[in-house]
């Protein structure tokens, strides 16, 4: 379109003007919705998440030392679920630490105060997330830890690109999550993990993280593990 000088302004400016990007769409709607009853049983769920028979329960030790926390560091621990790793975190990072433990269930952040409240721990502090953001501060965060959660995130490239700002430069995500092939994961997995390892990575590298590379964590066989980096 050629412009002049008796070009109306109300034209010119729709000209102008960028378009408006639409919301991100739900990649699975309702995802999260037995999480969100206010009737939820938590202590049902600490035997779920917690009991022998959870791989990453079992695992516990190995992961930790995959994740390389130091005295000090500030980690979030996205989906922090019943607290499953809340006691070897603030144990490695120490009393000059911080950890952010991160959740959208209302019964979840209440155990997670209660069981923060309890063993005295001055480092957590408990956060509730949004659908669509971790709502952590502005680069604040030396690691994010995101186990058997990814699959849960209904709006996945809005809540990553949140997190990239949560970031320090340079800080690491450690993502855990179910491995997916069709033919091969059992049925369970198949029908409770919407994508897979090849998808995740490449939203998540689309929000703008860095692939480092997976890691290995001896006795994981349904999950695996993979690391990025935020831009420094």
């Amino acid at each position: 379109m050629r412009l002049s000088l008796f070009t109306p302004l109300f034209l010119f400016a729709a000209c102008s003007a960028p378009a408006q990007q639409q919301p991100e769409a739900s990649v699975r709607q309702g995802v999260n919705e037995r999480f969100l009853d206010p009737s939820l049983d938590v202590d049902e769920y600490l035997e779920i998440f917690e009991g022998e028979s959870r791989e990453i329960a079992l695992q516990r030790d190995g992961i930790m030392a995959a994740l390389r926390v130091k005295p000090g560091m500030v980690v979030a621990d996205i989906g922090a679920g019943t607290g499953l790793f809340m006691d070897p975190l603030v144990q490695a990072m120490g009393p000059s630490g911080k950890l952010f433990a991160v959740d959208i269930s209302p019964g979840f952040l209440k155990h997670l105060r209660e069981r923060a409240a309890q063993a005295n721990y001055h480092q957590v502090e408990v956060v509730q997330c949004s659908e669509r953001a971790v709502e952590l501060p502005p680069n604040s965060v030396d690691l994010a830890f995101i186990c058997d959660t990814y699959h849960h995130f209904e709006f996945p490239h809005s809540t990553m690109t949140s997190l990239f700002e949560a970031m320090r430069p340079g800080g690491r995500v450690v993502v855990i999550d179910f491995e997916r092939i069709e033919g091969v994961t059992r049925p369970w997995i198949l029908d409770h993990v919407r994508a897979s390892r090849e998808v995740f990575r490449k939203e998540i590298e689309g929000a703008g993280f860095i692939y480092t590379g997976e890691l290995e964590v001896p006795g994981l066989s349904e999950n695996y593990v993979l690391q990025f980096q935020r831009r420094k």
